[in-house]
């Protein structure tokens, strides 16, 4: 009886998240041809959502982006899938937040263990975005 009663107390502790305020937030980006939708849940220290690229509206990637937020920054990983293709692919997202708006930031990025991540001592570029997120209705 008292293992399952501890299983229960684990299992909603697991489940709570400190009082820290969780918001779906969607944007929007467009570039020349190119669209981009993404639908994001921001925490205090965390994000993740869905991204949708369309390229010319002649193929997709779809996929889901999580990782860490710190001050302004927000870095982690976009998993995706090209549109009719069944292989999954990983890159590194980075994404500035200035006011209402996210830009996608572009950086060098080697491989390590089969796995892209942006070079650790190569700066994030931010001046000349493919994609600047804005809020959407």
């Amino acid at each position: 009886m008292i293992k399952p009663l501890c299983l229960v107390i684990v299992a909603v502790l697991c489940a709570c998240r400190n009082g820290a305020p969780d918001h779906k937030t969607l944007y929007r980006a467009i570039h020349t041809t190119d669209t981009a939708m993404l639908n994001i849940h921001l925490t205090e220290k965390e994000f993740y959502g869905q991204l949708e690229i369309n390229y010319k509206g002649l193929y997709t990637d779809s996929g889901n982006v999580t990782g860490i937020i710190k001050g302004d920054t927000l870095r982690g990983t976009y998993r995706y899938r090209h549109y009719g293709i069944e292989t999954w692919h990983t890159i590194p997202i980075a994404l500035l937040k200035k006011g209402h708006r996210l830009i996608m930031g572009e950086g060098e990025t080697e491989i390590y263990m089969n796995m892209r991540y942006f070079r650790k001592n190569a700066p994030i570029d931010y001046q000349n975005p493919k994609f600047v997120f804005e809020l959407s209705q």
